[in-house]
C-alpha cells in the first residue's frame, strides 16, 4: 500500500505499508483496519486499486462492432473509451470483486492496468512504427501494440494464482458471465479526463456492511515504510538445471511464462486479420517486479526484436493519477 498526504498543493509525506499475513481469510483484514485508521485520522482519504484479476483486456475500437468483433459481451462489461480511439473494459463480476474487497472502506477509484500503461507511455517520445508495450507486474503482466499513441492489441496475463485474494463465495465467481451491472462503476474506473470519455453504465447493487473487525495493532504505524520483496538474481539459462534458492526458481519459472504468453500473443497479432498488424522491432518494458536478463537476451536473440527497459512504481503512478483527478 502506498500513502501520500496532499496538504496545501503538494505531497507532505510518503510510505508504504505491507500486510505480510498469509492466512486466505484475513489478508485483507489487517489492510481494512490501517485504512478505517487512516479514515479517522484524516479528514480526505481517497482509496485507488489496480484491477488485477482475469476477465478484463484492451481493443482498438470503441463502437459497439468493435467488441462484437473481438467477441466481448456489452451486457457483462463496464468499458471505458480512451482518445476515442481504443477502449479497455472488465467484467461486472471482476468489479464488484475489487468493490467487495474494501467493503467497510469504499473505493474510490478503479484503474485498469491498460490505462496505467497509457500513461507511462504518454510520457515517452513518440515512436513513428508499431512498439509492444509490456507493463510488468509481480501477479500479472499486459502487453500493448501501440502505434503512434493508437492502441492496436491488448492483451492481459497472469503469472499467479488469484486464490488468496477472492473474498467472494465460489459459486459467485462461477456464475461471472451472469454477473449484472453494477452501483458506482463510474467513480470507481478512474481515467484523466482529457483523454478519456466515460460509457454509459448501469448501476451496481449496494453490499452488505463489513463485519467487526476489531482494533488497529498497536504496532502499526501511519509513516512506516517495509521493503518487503527481496529478489535474487537468476542468471541461468533456460536450458539449465533448477538448484536456485526459491526466488531463483519462481523468476525462472515466470521468465518461461512471459517468454510463452509474449510469443503467442505477437503470433495473434501477425496472423489474426482482426488485427491491422505490421512488423514490431521494438519491446519497451516498464518492469515494476523483477525481470531478468535471461528473458531479454531471448527475445532479442530468438525474436530479433530491440528491448527497451524503464523502471517503474506503479502504485507511485496510481497516487500522482488520483491526486490529479482529485484535485486537478
Amino acid at each position: 500500500m502506498r500513502c501520500k498526504i496532499y496538504k496545501g498543493g503538494r505531497i507532505v509525506q510518503s510510505w508504504n505499508k505491507t500486510f505480510q499475513n498469509n492466512s486466505t481469510e484475513d489478508i485483507d483484514i489487517y489492510a481494512k483496519k490501517y485504512l478505517l485508521n487512516l479514515q479517522d485520522e484524516y479528514n480526505f482519504v481517497y482509496i485507488s486499486f489496480l484491477l488485477n484479476s482475469m476477465g478484463q483486456g484492451a481493443i482498438d475500437g470503441c463502437e459497439a462492432g468493435d467488441f462484437l468483433n473481438h467477441s466481448v459481451d456489452l451486457q457483462s462489461v463496464s468499458h471505458i473509451s480512451v482518445d476515442k480511439k481504443w477502449s479497455c473494459y472488465a467484467s461486472f463480476i471482476e468489479i464488484k470483486w475489487a468493490k467487495n474487497l474494501f467493503e467497510g472502506t469504499g473505493l474510490d477509484f478503479l484503474y485498469s492496468p491498460f490505462v496505467v500503461l497509457n500513461e507511462f507511455i504518454a510520457g515517452q517520445k513518440p515512436r513513428s512504427s508499431p512498439v509492444l508495450y509490456l507493463l510488468n507486474c509481480q501477479d500479472f503482466f499486459i502487453l500493448s501494440v501501440y502505434k503512434q499513441g493508437h492502441l492496436l492489441f491488448g492483451a492481459f496475463f497472469k503469472t499467479q494464482s488469484d486464490d488468496i485474494f477472492i473474498s467472494s463465495e465460489p459459486e459467485e465467481v462461477e456464475h461471472w458471465n451472469t454477473e449484472k451491472a453494477q452501483d458506482n462503476v463510474e467513480s470507481l474506473i478512474s481515467l484523466d479526463e482529457q483523454n478519456v470519455s466515460n460509457s454509459h453504465m448501469e448501476e451496481l447493487t449496494s453490499l452488505d456492511d463489513l463485519s467487526d473487525i476489531g482494533d488497529l495493532s498497536s504496532e502499526d504505524s501511519f509513516s512506516d515504510v517495509e521493503n518487503t520483496r527481496v529478489l535474487g538474481k537468476f542468471g541461468q539459462d533456460f536450458d539449465k538445471d533448477i538448484s536456485e534458492t526459491d526466488s531463483d526458481v519462481e523468476l525462472y519459472g515466470r521468465d518461461i511464462l512471459v517468454y510463452k504468453f509474449l510469443r503467442s500473443s505477437m503470433d495473434e497479432f501477425y496472423k489474426n486479420p482482426l488485427y491491422r498488424s505490421e512488423f514490431i522491432e521494438e519491446i519497451v518494458v516498464f518492469d515494476n517486479y523483477e525481470i531478468t536478463s535471461d528473458i531479454i537476451s531471448t527475445i532479442e536473440s530468438e525474436l530479433l526484436m530491440d528491448v527497451e527497459i524503464h523502471k517503474v512504481d506503479i502504485a507511485d503512478k496510481m497516487c500522482d493519477m488520483a491526486i490529479k483527478e482529485v484535485f486537478g
